[in-house]
């Protein structure tokens, strides 16, 4: 049995409202928020529908593949965690200054 992990990737559905400005700074939001959550990688994806249309989904890539072949279930990440990512999301300004940086 494989040993267990945490999730460290996750997808981001950005609200339809925001969605062809988010995805025109997509590699820009990225960067952003690995900088924001040192130790994750993140994905801008065009999913839908997903979740609440007028908000980010935050989407947990939650199987991993140990080393026996198998796939197992990462451990769930925290709801502050996930609260914390969508917040992050909502402040990241694709136009403005903050988007180049963390």
């Amino acid at each position: 049995m494989a040993a267990e992990k945490d999730v460290l990737e996750f997808i981001i559905v950005p609200p339809y409202a925001r969605r062809s400005a988010i995805f025109a700074s997509k590699e820009r939001m990225e960067v952003y928020l690995g900088n924001r959550f040192p130790g994750y990688s993140f994905k801008v994806a065009r999913l839908g529908p997903v979740g609440d249309d007028d908000d980010f989904c935050i989407i947990p890539i939650m199987n991993f593949i140990g080393d026996d072949g198998h796939s197992y279930m990462c451990n769930e990440p925290k709801p502050w965690l996930l609260a914390e990512i969508a917040a992050a999301c909502r402040e990241f300004e694709a136009k403005g200054r903050q988007s180049f940086a963390a």
